[in-house]
């Protein structure tokens, strides 16, 4: 095969009995048959294209490439021979080629095409356990048996067969030569070249493959997420208001006891017989009380000294509302944050 791609010429129908094995002086010797729909490389070889029973698709169906499968099979190169020896190795590891031949047969041809070029051969030794019911036949055939057949080809063979079955003719070995070599190294136990698909590469191969569907789920992944995200920013969003609502009911309220409890009483005629009470003093009064009143409510006692500083303000007592505001500023920003519009507005 390297030989005739050497001369420019694509084979396309390599199968095993389009391959000869015979012996000359005692050693086995391989012949490759049947040119009759090779293609030179840029012209055809014969003045008529062979088809297959279906009249369309050049070449045989289970062994063939998936370039070679697509309706107008012109942009194949040698590499499309590199996938039909594949197949036949994975045919002489396991028994069986990677597509069922029955199976191809009662497709449709638009549904074989799609076989052929997006179903992922399993690997030789996968295959192997699953063909049980011929196992008596195959290890017969090859001389031992099954367990030791399936450990033959695990790993390395694996690797092999699968990278001349890549469906993307960039990732199979580039020429035949290559891939006897690797086969060499193989036999020599020494590293060889195949090596298995990156996780990266296999996620790739599947979104392709189902490029509608992951589209699909895609969107309603993404709807599910804003919906989810909106959920939530509207339950934060009531959560923190009611939050902020019971914050200021419960300050509210604590001023307003403050109120009754604190600066009413200090106004009261029994607080100040003479009866002339003046504002200053029942302010200075509430001020002195609210000393150590709050301590698990810093909130409180900012609005109480923030309505104080207001008041000493107003009478002109600027040295007393600064304190009273500094404080009550220091409060805010220790429970909010400086940053904070309550704290901004204080």
């Amino acid at each position: 095969v390297q030989h005739a791609h050497q001369k420019g010429i694509i084979h396309r129908d390599l199968k095993p009995s389009n391959i000869l094995v015979s012996p000359h002086d005692g050693e086995p010797i391989v012949k490759v048959i049947d040119f009759g729909i090779a293609k030179a490389i840029g012209m055809e070889l014969t003045e008529k294209t062979l088809f297959t029973a279906l009249g369309r698709m050049i070449g045989t169906p289970q062994y063939t490439s998936p370039e070679q499968a697509e309706l107008n099979a012109l942009d194949i190169d040698t590499r499309s021979d590199i996938y039909s020896l594949g197949i036949i190795l994975y045919e002489l590891l396991t028994g069986a080629t990677p597509l069922d031949a029955e199976k191809l047969r009662s497709a449709g041809y638009e549904e074989m095409q799609r076989m052929i070029r997006e179903e992922q051969p399993k690997k030789p030794s996968t295959r192997i356990s699953e063909l049980r019911e011929h196992s008596k036949s195959l290890t017969r055939d090859r001389e031992s048996e099954l367990r030791a057949l399936q450990t033959a080809t695990a790993r390395e063979l694996d690797w092999i067969v699968l990278k001349a079955l890549e469906k993307e003719r960039q990732r199979r070995y580039q020429t035949a030569y290559s891939f006897a070599d690797d086969l060499r190294r193989y036999l020599a136990d020494e590293a060889i070249e195949a090596r298995p698909p990156s996780v990266l590469y296999r996620l790739r191969k599947i979104t392709r493959r189902h490029r509608g569907k992951i589209a699909a789920a895609a969107a309603i992944t993404v709807t599910l997420i804003a919906g989810a995200a909106t959920s939530t920013y509207l339950a934060v969003t009531a959560t923190r208001a009611k939050q902020e609502a019971e914050r200021e009911a419960a300050i509210s309220k604590a001023v307003n006891d403050f109120i009754n409890e604190d600066l009413f009483p200090a106004a009261s005629p029994d607080q100040e017989p003479d009866r002339e009470l003046k504002v200053r003093t029942v302010i200075d009064r509430a001020s002195a009380s609210i000393e150590g009143r709050f301590p698990e409510q810093p909130l409180v006692e900012a609005a109480i000294r923030h309505t104080l500083a207001r008041t000493y303000s107003s009478l002109g007592e600027y040295e007393e509302a600064m304190r009273h505001i500094e404080r009550s500023f220091r409060l805010m920003k220790d429970e909010l944050g400086e940053d904070d519009p309550a704290t901004l507005i204080c």
